[in-house]
């Protein structure tokens, strides 16, 4: 039978826990949950609300099992469930977590939440398919869910539902104006189904593309050295990684978010440069309402930015930058075999080409850009881009940066 923390001791620390949870003071919340759940153990809201507090603070393994034991208690408990599913998918657990979310589908069919887990969760396991069923009953129930659309829109790409993916990006984007992922979305299904007019207004290769030579910073000699100071500072960087686990770069090194340093050095300088440059890129860019990137300009952003390092045969895959609003790279150290006469583009830059979806058949425009040392390329975070593989004993070091717009 369950324990009932309705005493009315018990029920006054019930109420500063959650109390000191709405505060923030999660640390509280937790010691005061704790001395509930000695008199109520087995009660399902007390362990549901004492799990929140432990994610919050960081315990998410307690918290996961906290919520195990509530619906152990309750196996009808929906938030429950719920929140299980969450704890099991930060654990990195997908596949329980699916499971949690198809508990609360079953026992709440009429609540979109449920789907929408549930098919957020497929996505992640590449069960594009039941992501996408998922979605089109939450859809079903309540149509004005636009993260509902983009979720739609992706799982149908994946599926090679061009036309459902092409409508499902628009309906989002009604909510999203500009969302990076969406119009990458676009720019795929347009082409798979043959509007290559639209393909080529979306992604204009000679309208939105910019490549510059970013002048010297005060304080160096001259080009060379302050490239060799930005390599040495990227290659002795500590998050420097070889293929890092979700990222494009294939045989080569890349690092994390170099801004965040206390110490930037160099790239305090390439920072400053690249401020100017984007500012520069709107100026030569005026607002124009007839395109969805054009349309959307932020007046203040934050930079990410990192450092990557191939070697031989290294290169990028095809990907876009779905946190960007413009991306761009700066080309630090260049090997002699990538050359602007290079009948193999080894080496280069290239824009257009879509990352290999299931069912994808369509051959898509590309333009291609040999880098140099010093050069600077923007574009809108939207274009899928990649690189083409070399072969040289020397390193090809690039700078990325992704402009992240600000409220």
């Amino acid at each position: 039978m369950r324990s009932n923390p309705q005493s009315a001791d018990l029920q006054t620390i019930v109420n500063d826990a959650i109390t000191q949870q709405k505060r923030g003071n999660h640390k509280g919340a937790i010691k005061r949950f704790k001395r509930i759940l000695k008199h109520a153990p087995d009660h399902p809201e007390i362990l549901n609300l004492y799990a929140l507090s432990l994610a919050e603070h960081g315990d998410v393994r307690t918290a996961q099992r906290a919520l195990e034991a509530a619906v152990k208690y309750d196996p009808d408990y929906v938030e429950g469930w719920g929140n299980l599913g969450v704890m099991l998918a930060k654990g990195g657990n997908n596949d329980a977590a699916i499971q949690a979310y198809d508990r609360v589908r079953k026992l709440a069919p009429e609540l979109p939440a449920g789907h929408v887990k549930f098919a957020d969760a497929c996505q992640h396991l590449e069960r594009y398919g039941d992501a996408l069923n998922a979605y089109e009953m939450a859809l079903s129930i309540d149509q004005n869910n636009p993260s509902v659309w983009r979720g739609l829109s992706r799982a149908c790409m994946f599926e090679g539902e061009w036309d459902k993916a092409l409508k499902a990006a628009d309906r989002a984007l009604h909510s999203y104006p500009g969302h990076t992922l969406l119009l990458g979305i676009k720019s795929v299904a347009y082409s798979e189904l043959g509007h290559n007019d639209e393909a080529a207004h979306l992604v204009d290769f000679e309208k939105l593309i910019e490549v510059k030579d970013v002048s010297v910073p005060d304080g160096y000699a001259d080009l060379k050295s302050f490239n060799h100071a930005l390599c040495s500072h990227s290659l002795a960087h500590p998050s420097l990684d070889y293929e890092p686990t979700g990222k494009s770069t294939k045989k080569g090194h890349q690092t994390t978010n170099l801004a965040e340093d206390e110490d930037q050095g160099p790239v305090a300088d390439l920072l400053a440069a690249i401020d100017d440059t984007v500012r520069n890129y709107q100026n030569s860019h005026p607002v124009d309402q007839s395109h969805p990137f054009l349309a959307q300009r932020p007046d203040r952003w934050d930079t990410y930015i990192w450092a990557t390092v191939l070697g031989s045969q290294g290169h990028q895959s095809s990907h876009i930058h779905p946190s960007g609003w413009l991306s761009g790279v700066y080309y630090a150290k260049i090997p002699d075999v990538v050359s602007a006469n290079s009948e193999s583009q080894a080496g280069w830059i290239e824009f257009g080409r879509a990352a290999k979806y299931p069912n994808a058949k369509a051959e898509h425009p590309v333009r291609s850009y040999p880098p140099h040392e010093g050069m600077i390329v923007l574009f809108p975070s939207y274009f899928y881009h990649r690189t083409e593989p070399f072969e040289s004993t020397d390193q090809r070091i690039s700078i990325a940066f992704d402009i992240l717009p600000l409220e």
